[in-house]
């Protein structure tokens, strides 16, 4: 089934991403990276406008069936966005994934769209990146 995943474009993120698209059939999918991922289209005025169009110049050139929206801990767009870390990111980055996948089902109603939210793990000796879970 094809799909396009919208998620940020943090590099640390990279192979687990690439794991995600293989566990869910969309190693072909069509990505929009960029810092934040889906935090673009929590934004008034341009930053939206133009997330949206990019958006549609790929529903409109590849049809998806399903768009994959992903969060991730330990963002550095959403620390820059919040002018820093002093708030619950798991809880803003969750609310902001409900919000587009809301925004999303309606300009794309054929399309459906998942949310996926990417917890930092720390063992004590340094921290990475945990499996994606589903935010409903």
């Amino acid at each position: 089934m094809k799909a396009l995943l919208l998620a940020c474009s943090d590099g640390r993120l990279t192979q687990v991403l690439e794991a995600f698209l293989v566990r869910r059939h969309a190693e072909a999918a069509e990505r929009l990276l960029v810092p934040g991922g889906p935090l673009l289209l929590t934004r008034p005025g341009m930053q939206r406008r133009v997330a949206l169009d990019c958006l549609h110049t790929l529903v409109e050139a590849r049809a998806p069936r399903r768009i994959l929206l992903v969060s991730h801990q330990d963002c550095a767009a959403y620390e820059r966005a919040l002018g820093g870390l002093g708030f619950d990111q798991r809880e803003i980055l969750e609310r902001d994934l409900r919000r587009v996948r809301t925004l999303l089902e309606n300009e794309f109603p054929e399309i459906e769209v998942s949310c996926w939210f990417v917890p930092l793990i720390e063992d004590g000796v340094g921290a990475s990146f945990g499996e994606p879970r589903r935010v409903d």
